[in-house]
């Protein structure tokens, strides 16, 4: 019988696992960044409701190298990533398709 090491991350609602450690590691960082986002977004605008923060703060932290390169100069590049990906999905959907 052979043993295989799972890893996965505690911030994962989905308890997704991974062989690879680098993989949940990526994974770790993200969901850790959408959730600073969310409490960052509710924070500062009134009245957010907290479904909409988490879905900001999760595409946020999918799109964060675009994000950056928007926030040095070049926001064009967010229309090309809109262009290529066609409306953002719920994070329900990305949820289910996870």
């Amino acid at each position: 019988m052979a043993v295989t090491t799972l890893y996965m991350s505690d911030r994962d609602l989905e308890k997704r696992t991974f062989t690879d450690k680098k993989e949940a590691d990526a994974l770790d960082k993200k969901l850790e960044l959408a959730e600073n986002l969310r409490l960052f977004l509710e924070a500062k605008i009134e009245g957010m409701s907290e479904e909409m923060a988490e879905e900001i703060g999760l595409l946020i932290a999918d799109n964060k190298d675009q994000m950056l390169i928007a926030l040095k100069g070049k926001p064009e590049v967010l229309m090309e990533t809109n262009q290529d990906k066609g409306n953002i999905e719920s994070i329900d959907s990305q949820k289910k398709a996870g």
